[in-house]
């Protein structure tokens, strides 16, 4: 039960995540084309990314480390999955790629901070940003085909 409703919130926090994730890039590209100053719309677009993803993470884990039942956890194991393309991409490949967006996206907003030049941070965005969502288009482009 618990784990159903964990689940779903997941999954509602990462309709949140993608919808961020595609704003910030509109209005990344959108500046850096009319060479326009970095706002605090872009600031908070990016922050609202960066702290979905970190739910996404924290409420990921909670799931993949607490909320599995005693069958499921025995079928995830790492040394089991490696027969099966649906539960190696989800015990291994899924997690790899969704903290390493995070990362991107932490790496990111490390590199807008220290830019003084708006078309620099708006280049640090596009960039960083832009990798990280397509990991994530990526990531649930394959757990569609898993389904």
């Amino acid at each position: 039960m618990l784990y159903t409703i964990a689940f779903k919130i997941h999954i509602y926090i990462s309709t949140i995540t993608l919808l961020a994730g595609i704003i910030t890039l509109v209005l990344s590209i959108q500046g850096w084309a009319k060479k326009r100053e970095y706002s605090r719309a872009d600031e908070w677009a990016s922050v609202i990314f960066s702290i979905a993803l970190y739910l996404q993470l924290i409420l990921g884990f909670i799931i993949y480390f607490t909320l599995r039942t005693t069958l499921e956890g025995a079928m995830w194991e790492v040394p089991d999955t490696e027969n099966d393309a649906s539960l190696r991409f989800w015990a291994i490949e899924h997690i790899a790629l969704m903290i390493f967006a995070l990362f991107l996206t932490q790496l990111g907003r490390i590199f807008i901070k220290r830019s003084s030049a708006s078309i620099r941070k708006f280049k640090a965005s596009v960039f960083y940003y832009g990798i990280s969502l397509l990991l994530i288009l990526f990531s649930l482009s394959i757990a569609l085909f898993f389904r």
